[in-house]
């Protein structure tokens, strides 16, 4: 009997009935996996196209405008499509209609609100036309509008020719030497997120200067180095701001004008009445930098000696 079992199992019949069971169980888990993608597809489908769609659009931001007229440019509409919203045609448009607009980004939250965050642009520099009146210009370098007097708490720039004042618009200069040296000063004002900056003059640019506060003038000579005068200057001013000898009735210059060539500066006090407290030409403090790649630079006083960032 077992023999003739043996036999059967490996007749032809028999391995084709195998074949056919083993077939039969392929096609039965293809099928599963076919039914459980289609569920799964029709569930995004149902979602994208018929669940997820605008119910409420929120603005965070963005005093400066009324919400009618954010909402009428940026066109969210109730009903539309959440998933397949276009947020960033959407952003530029509101950045480039609205100058004091100076970032937006457009947030989708499921399942029905979008929020509109905008950051609200401020007037960094105002810079001098020829004809005496000024364009403000976000730091950035977003064209805000052209006004008759400088913004107050502003950088007002003289030397630099505008020569696109579109609002909107990134400034840019008649002169290419003058835009680049607006442009190193003013991008280490923002790398070092130094605030107080009232005047920056290019009108000579073998005798550059920057003003802090209406008191304290950074002198830089000429135009070689700025980025590194630059720099340099602002850590003379914070390491002297953090030593105690800078108050805010502390007048002066800072002359960086050997800063790359030296790695020195030196600031001369201006004292009650006009005259200067000076040492050799220069008062009060020289500062140092070994232009290693530690940063570290070496600030002297009266032969003390401390260690100063020189970023």
């Amino acid at each position: 009997m077992a023999r003739r079992f043996s036999e059967e199992a490996q007749s032809p019949a028999g391995e084709k009935a195998r074949k056919s069971r083993r077939a039969r169980g392929r096609a039965l888990v293809i099928f599963y996996i076919s039914a459980f993608l289609a569920v799964v597809v029709g569930a995004v489908l149902l979602c994208t196209f018929v669940f997820f769609r605008v119910g409420t659009v929120e603005i965070t931001g963005g005093a400066s405008y009324r919400q009618e007229d954010i909402l009428s440019v940026c066109s969210i509409h109730e009903g539309d499509n959440l998933v397949l919203l276009d947020t960033r045609a959407r952003e530029e448009a509101l950045e480039y209609r609205f100058p004091y607009i100076e970032n937006v980004e457009i947030r989708k939250h499921i399942p029905s609100t979008v929020e509109v965050v905008i950051t609200e642009a401020e007037t960094a520099f105002s810079i001098e036309r020829e004809d005496g009146r000024y364009v403000y210009v976000s730091p950035a370098g977003k064209v805000l509008e052209i006004a008759d007097s400088p913004a107050e708490n502003s950088a007002v720039v003289h030397g630099c020719t505008p020569t696109n004042e579109k609002p909107s618009e990134q400034v840019a200069f008649e002169n290419e030497t003058a835009e680049r040296l607006f442009s190193a000063i003013t991008e280490e004002l923002q790398a070092h997120d130094l605030e107080g900056i009232t005047d920056i003059d290019l009108r000579n640019q073998y005798d550059i200067t920057m003003t802090y506060e209406g008191r304290i003038v950074f002198r830089f000579g000429n135009s070689n180095d700025l980025e590194y005068k630059t720099r340099f200057g602002i850590g003379m001013l914070v390491q002297m701001q953090e030593d105690g000898d800078l108050t805010e009735e502390t007048r002066g210059e800072i002359d960086l004008t050997v800063a790359a060539e030296q790695n020195k500066g030196f600031f001369q006090e201006t004292l009650d009445g006009g005259e200067g407290s000076t040492t050799d030409g220069f008062a009060g403090r020289e500062t140092s930098s070994d232009a290693s790649e530690d940063g570290g630079d070496r600030t002297e006083s009266g032969g003390e000696s401390s260690t100063a960032d020189g970023e």
